[in-house]
């Protein structure tokens, strides 16, 4: 990882950690995606191609507002 993707990194312990299982261009199936704030930092800091599934209205907006692909589903 580089310089900038550590700085990024270094907001949320939890992001940090699950970046450090991810690898770099690889997909990533986010259950319960939130406001997808962990897909849109892996797709920038890690070129990840990233789909999340949420339920809740605000946080499919917010998905989408930040380009993540996302479907509302109650899992």
């Amino acid at each position: 990882m580089n310089q900038n993707t550590l700085d990024s990194l270094a907001l949320r312990s939890d992001f940090r950690a699950i970046a450090r299982w991810v690898e770099p261009r690889s997909t990533v199936l986010d259950l319960g995606c939130g406001d997808g704030s962990l897909l849109s930092l892996l797709g920038e800091e890690l070129d990840v191609q990233g789909y999340g599934i949420e339920i809740n209205d605000a946080g499919v907006l917010a998905c989408a507002q930040k380009g993540v692909n996302v479907i509302q589903q109650n899992l």
